[in-house]
């Protein structure tokens, strides 16, 4: 790190050492200014910048450090005019520390009193898809039938590795689909996401492209915190899947003990979907950072939907335990994509403390260097209390 930041060190004092000057903002370089904005860049500019510190001319980023032959630490990506994102290079498996931040931001992030109509709206089409769900789900295999979808849930393993934890079988497998109706139902597999991560990883290491890291540790991120609550909202509900219903819409099972649980899950594993939960956030996740591909989101949501279907046709699944699953997917993948990234400020005509020029984005601080203290006061009671202050 000290390597790192004696570099930039050198590189702006070079800059601010250059004769000063007023010029345009070039259009596809350094800031992508708005066609009815007339804001110029004050003294450095471009024109002086030196080398490492130029986008490419190829290229939409800003690269604040390149040193041949490795990765920029930092990388700033003007995605429309006036909006550009910070991406730092992430650190190796660092994402895995970020899951119980993430999980302890959810209560502060959404309990609020501007998020009431949306918890509204999941408790009501809850409510609503629960009242339906006999009609729904027979309704779906009825039109399955109709027009030859089979519902069999057909695999083939295309590779299996047998491994064992002790007495505990946890073999290394992965299965593809052996039917149409399957197919759709991969489409929620976590070897489905696990294969999209991993891509987006391999692209951002080969090209140097930070967003494209970025993106796949915030898949990990967002689909390991989602998946993490969906198992405890599983395990509490007990909810019967359709096909082990003994009753309509099936039965709740409040907090079965672990070993009833493990031994007959799909007996109480129906609500919420993981399945949902973890296409919404991965589809949310990509659209965030890449928000010029506009067609992520339609083609996203659209084969949720597919998803969705695929699972009342082979009765895995009730309608009402849609909604809230896909709302846990959608938050915390909001979650990971704003501690993945900084947006960066615009350049204003009268910078602060009479700087001129572009100035570099603060490093941001790590989760756990986040505490706040304020103080606490209830009745006779007094004290500290700690919070985190969310980036």
């Amino acid at each position: 790190m000290p390597r790192h930041l004696g570099q930039w060190l050198l590189g702006a004092f070079w800059a601010l050492a250059l004769p000063a000057s007023a010029a345009p903002i070039p259009t596809g370089e350094l800031w992508c200014a708005a066609a009815d904005s007339s804001l110029v860049l004050m003294a450095d500019t471009a024109a002086h910048l030196p080398a490492r510190l130029a986008a490419p001319a190829d290229s939409g980023q800003l690269k604040v450090k390149v040193k041949p032959g490795h990765r920029p630490w930092r990388t700033d990506y003007p995605v429309a005019p006036g909006t550009t994102w910070h991406y730092e290079r992430p650190g190796q498996l660092r994402w895995l520390l970020h899951i119980p931040r993430d999980v302890a931001q959810f209560p502060g992030t959404y309990f609020k009193r501007e998020n009431v109509p949306a918890f509204l709206g999941i408790a009501l089409a809850s409510a609503g898809l629960y009242a339906a769900d006999e009609g729904i789900i027979h309704g779906a295999q009825r039109f399955g039938r109709f027009v030859g979808l089979n519902p069999a849930d057909a695999k083939t393993d295309l590779f299996y590795i047998p491994v064992r934890l002790g007495s505990t079988k946890v073999p290394l497998e992965m299965q593809v689909p052996a039917n149409l109706n399957s197919t759709f139902y991969f489409l929620g597999d976590g070897w489905t996401h696990l294969s999209i991560a991993t891509s987006f990883l391999a692209y951002g290491i080969i090209k140097k492209d930070n967003r494209a890291s970025q993106t796949a540790t915030q898949l990990g991120e967002a689909i390991l915190s989602t998946g993490l609550v969906v198992q405890a909202l599983k395990r509490t509900t007990g909810r019967q899947s359709p096909f082990r219903s003994t009753q309509d819409r099936g039965r709740w099972f409040l907090l079965p003990s672990y070993t009833t649980y493990q031994g007959n899950v799909s007996n109480y594993d129906a609500f919420p979907t993981g399945h949902l939960a973890t296409a919404m956030a991965t589809v949310t996740v990509i659209a965030e950072n890449y928000p010029e591909y506009r067609f992520i989101r339609p083609v996203g949501y659209g084969l949720m939907g597919v998803l969705g279907y695929a699972m009342l046709n082979n009765g895995v699944h009730w309608a009402s335990d849609y909604p809230l699953g896909i709302a846990l997917g959608y938050g915390f993948a909001k979650i990971a994509v704003r501690n993945g990234r900084t947006r960066v400020p615009e350049p204003s005509l009268a910078p602060a403390g009479g700087a001129t020029g572009w100035q570099a984005p603060g490093h941001p601080k790590p989760w756990y260097r986040q505490p706040r203290l304020s103080p606490y006061s209830y009745g006779p009671f007094q004290g500290l209390s700690v919070g985190w202050q969310p980036k």
